[in-house]
């Protein structure tokens, strides 16, 4: 059989931003979307926090993250429009208010998904909402449409529309439905461990907190929890950065450079607090992710997962 045809496609004119991974000023913000179903297991950061549990009718702002492993969530947006996350995937939604044009001026809502693993169902709502597809390799306009946006094990964009189409597209793309990547190989993808261990450290800060409270642990330590937590999330970022460098557009791929070395001046500092936390008296053994202390259990080099976690 011969390989999917690969599709390149340049809009000319297009300018693209960069899906913003910062947190934005979330108190100001309503939600954009409601986490409507869920199985298995799936992590959810809203609002700049690992710490939500993903239950039913969670409330879902712009810049959240949704996270699958061997489970699925459905996302239900204000305007009727849908995405059914499958297993093994990491997204991010946006939404916000934008303006166009110089002497009338327009304003409008985009909502941008930024799919870096995985499989979704979409399907459009009924509003003039514009809504834009990302992935590393390709950018895609959607409206009144429905079909399925994923991505192969190969790191490829695939996409299949079965109501309607595209109104653009940037960069490259195939059409149909990626094969299935194994979960196994999911867990090892940089930006799925990255969410993992962003996870795992956020845990182990309120494990770390409830030891504090309790009198069993000095509140140094707890300092040393955080300080990790900061570096780890710091990396994250930097991983979903580094991603967009592979971007079709020069705009994305030198917002991405600009934000993995704000990452790494991140990673820096966590490190400086973590040292003075240990001179300040810290076990300088506790690093977060122990066998006694897994946070969300996850190992935290690549290898075999725990037999709990299958």
């Amino acid at each position: 059989m011969a390989p999917p045809k690969i599709h390149r496609i340049a809009l000319a004119g297009m300018f693209v931003l960069l899906f913003v991974l910062v947190p934005s000023l979330y108190a100001e913000e309503e939600p954009v979307a409601v986490l409507t179903e869920l199985s298995g297991t799936v992590l959810i950061n809203s609002r700049g926090s690992w710490g939500v549990k993903p239950e039913v009718n969670l409330p879902l702002y712009s810049g959240d993250r949704v996270v699958t492993r061997v489970g699925s969530a459905k996302v239900l947006f204000s305007d009727g429009a849908v995405l059914d996350v499958q297993k093994n995937s990491n997204l991010i939604i946006d939404e916000r208010e934008k303006t166009r044009g110089i002497a009338q001026k327009v304003n409008f809502i985009e909502r941008r998904v930024l799919l870096f693993l995985g499989k979704m169902n979409f399907k459009t709502g009924k509003s003039n909402i514009e809504t834009r597809f990302e992935t590393t390799k390709a950018v895609i306009g959607i409206r009144g449409t429905a079909g399925i946006l994923s991505i192969g094990p190969d790191g490829n964009t695939y996409i299949l529309f079965t109501e309607g189409g595209a109104k653009y597209f940037i960069g490259d793309f195939i059409r149909g439905v990626a094969p299935e990547v194994r979960a196994e190989l999911a867990d090892q993808n940089p930006i799925q461990r990255a969410a993992f261990l962003a996870k795992a450290a956020a845990d182990q800060v309120e494990k770390t907190e409830q030891k504090v409270r309790a009198g069993v642990m000095p509140p140094v330590q707890l300092d040393l929890a955080r300080a990790i937590e900061k570096e780890v999330a710091a990396m994250e970022v930097k991983t979903y950065a580094e991603s967009l460098l592979g971007s079709p557009d020069v705009n994305v791929q030198n917002s991405a450079r600009k934000q993995i070395a704000e990452a790494e001046e991140a990673v820096k500092a966590a490190k400086e607090e973590q040292l003075r936390a240990i001179e300040n008296g810290a076990d300088p053994q506790f690093r977060g992710f122990s066998t006694d202390e897994p946070g969300f259990d996850v190992p935290a080099t690549p290898g075999r997962l725990k037999k709990s976690d299958t």
